[in-house]
């Protein structure tokens, strides 16, 4: 078996660092399936961004991850920018109104040779580094709690969140439907996400935009009642309310929902006004 072939352009999949040379010179490298991309990525160092674009998409040149290394990231406005297997993500925050392209997964086949894919995460890792930990919905103290890597604390320096003892959430891409009017077009959530799971839009709802994995639940006794979490199903919308045949399980509201022993309703200040919380007593 000779070597595998080389990459024709940036942000092309690869295997080893050498595919990268042909076509982008002998600092670039590959960001292999193990290390989080799918099938491979190769890059390269950039000072600014004139080795990165392609002259016709103005892609970024930055320390997108904290290796304290700038390199080429490719620029997206939606995941359809991206390549199979990637989402764009961080959009706002990298550029005021562009994400970059990143790796995302469900199965290992999408991951491509020498990776597996942690599901929670929607990320590839090595063979045998899938982490152990809770699984959505359950409780958590810190990320590595988490099979995802993603734990939702019950306090933000010691103001009540509400998802008391913490709540491990997941990585997902939204399912098409998802949309600002009746928030989905189903009669019920999509269950998109490893195990069943909800994946909840955290920002925008275009299909393939990154989304939060959530409990799914059917009722209140399938979520953690005693902590004051319920079966939310009944969504508030500008054009009224929706409520679907399944649903998610979120902190109560407890100006609405009495709060469970142990703990009190508390009203706390968030960025988009006041919420009521159940808070240990």
């Amino acid at each position: 078996m000779g070597p595998p072939p080389p990459a024709e352009e940036l942000f092309d999949e690869c295997v080893i660092d050498e595919q990268c040379h042909a076509a982008l010179g002998p600092t670039a490298f590959c960001r292999t399936a193990a290390e989080g991309w799918p099938e491979g990525f190769c890059t390269l160092p950039c000072a600014d961004r004139t080795p990165c674009d392609d002259g016709a998409i103005f892609h970024h040149c930055i320390d997108a991850f904290g290796t304290g290394q700038t390199v080429c990231e490719e620029a997206c406005d939606n995941s359809f920018d991206c390549r199979e297997g990637y989402i764009c993500a961080a959009k706002g925050v990298v550029a005021p109104t562009r994400g970059l392209c990143v790796g995302y997964c469900q199965t290992d086949d999408e991951c491509g040779s020498g990776a597996e894919c942690n599901p929670d995460a929607g990320e590839c890792v090595a063979p045998g580094t899938v982490p152990t930990g809770a699984g959505t919905g359950e409780a958590c103290a810190d990320d590595d709690g988490c099979l995802s890597g993603s734990c939702n604390p019950g306090d933000n320096s010691g103001t009540p969140t509400g998802w008391n003892n913490g709540y491990c959430l997941g990585r997902c891409a939204l399912a098409s439907g998802w949309n600002s009017n009746d928030l989905f077009a189903g009669d019920a959530l999509p269950t998109n996400c490893a195990d069943g799971n909800v994946c909840f839009p955290t920002g925008d709802f275009t299909e393939l935009s990154p989304g939060a994995c959530v409990s799914v639940c059917n009722s209140d006794a399938d979520c953690r009642q005693s902590e004051g979490y319920a079966c939310l199903k009944t969504f508030g919308l500008a054009s009224g309310s929706k409520t679907f045949t399944n649903g998610v399980c979120f902190p109560v509201d407890c100006s609405e929902t009495a709060c469970p022993a142990g703990y009190s309703c508390q009203t706390v200040s968030t960025s988009s006004g006041t919420d009521s919380v159940c808070a240990p007593s």
